[in-house]
């Protein structure tokens, strides 16, 4: 079974894309306490980014922004997008991720859709990013948002109705004041790079060299090995031994394979040098980590 590359990096994610009925849920999250970075990925659902303490960057698209307290940043669907701080900064933000098929309907010619869900599905309605404190977009966005929170925090009985409109509210937030006649921000070196971890998503557990790397880019080796530092902020390597290295969680929490099958199943033909990164990455052997359940 092939797993999103957001169920391995955090695995709450998995019961929060999954849960049967509803897709929603929210969760805090701090940089570096409970990981160092989110690396570059992208997903089918929606994210919102809301920055709780603290300051850090964002990346959207290959984009970087900067970000402090009180700051909002919606993700929208398809977007590569990564988290970190600088330094010995900290930062906490909570994490809002939804599908956007729960607001829709089933009318063949429904508004919204056409003029909200399917155009943020597409990139093609814009507004200013990150939402700072101070705005009438702030006023509104927030509200929406605090409003759901609540309603998760006390979670009466149909409290889901209440999320789902603090969510419309925010869509016509966003549609309210969105940028007429924007174009996507996307550069081509994205587009690569989101085909790219596709791809990594899919043949993980094979062997995956520069040189394939580069090709699937069409950029020679060495050109690939800098575009894709000077975007990631890390090599090729680093990003897909990270990203083996988190499917690996995954299968030693909820598998019982050995661990010289887990190594194989997550493209390590090297079961000393599988333990020696896992250790060094989090500090914890995989056997220990598979009794105690986490890291």
């Amino acid at each position: 079974m092939i797993m999103e590359p957001e169920v391995y990096k955090q695995y709450r994610e998995t019961r929060l894309h999954e849960q049967p009925g509803f897709a929603y849920d929210t969760y805090l999250c701090s940089i570096p306490k409970d990981f160092s970075r989110v690396n570059l990925h992208w997903h089918d659902q929606m994210e919102i980014i809301y920055i709780k303490r603290g300051s850090g960057n964002v990346s959207i698209n290959l984009q970087p922004m900067q970000v402090a307290a009180g700051d909002i940043v919606p993700i929208m669907p398809g977007e590569l997008h990564s988290i970190e701080v600088s330094g010995g900064e900290t930062m906490e933000y909570e994490n809002m991720i939804f599908s956007l098929s729960i607001l829709d309907s089933t009318e063949s010619d429904d508004w919204c859709r056409r003029h909200v869900i399917y155009p943020l599905k597409q990139g093609m309605l814009h507004f200013e990013r990150p939402i700072r404190p101070g705005s009438a977009f702030y006023r509104s966005v927030s509200a929406a948002l605090d409003g759901a929170d609540l309603a998760c925090m006390k979670r009466e009985s149909g409290y889901s109705l209440v999320v789902k409109s603090e969510l419309f509210l925010f869509l016509h937030a966003l549609y309210v004041y969105r940028i007429p006649d924007r174009e996507p921000a996307s550069s081509p070196e994205a587009v690569k790079l989101k085909e790219l971890i596709s791809y990594v998503k899919e043949h993980f557990s094979e062997v995956i060299t520069i040189k394939d790397a580069a090709q699937l880019t069409g950029y020679s080796s060495s050109h690939f090995m800098r575009i894709f530092r000077r975007e990631t902020g890390q090599t090729f390597v680093d990003f897909l031994n990270d990203y083996r290295l988190s499917a690996s969680l995954y299968y030693l929490k909820e598998t019982k394979e050995s661990i010289a099958g887990v190594a194989a199943l997550c493209g390590f033909d090297n079961i000393s040098y599988f333990i020696r990164i896992f250790h060094k990455k989090y500090g914890i052997s995989p056997g220990k980590y598979r009794k105690s359940g986490s890291v």
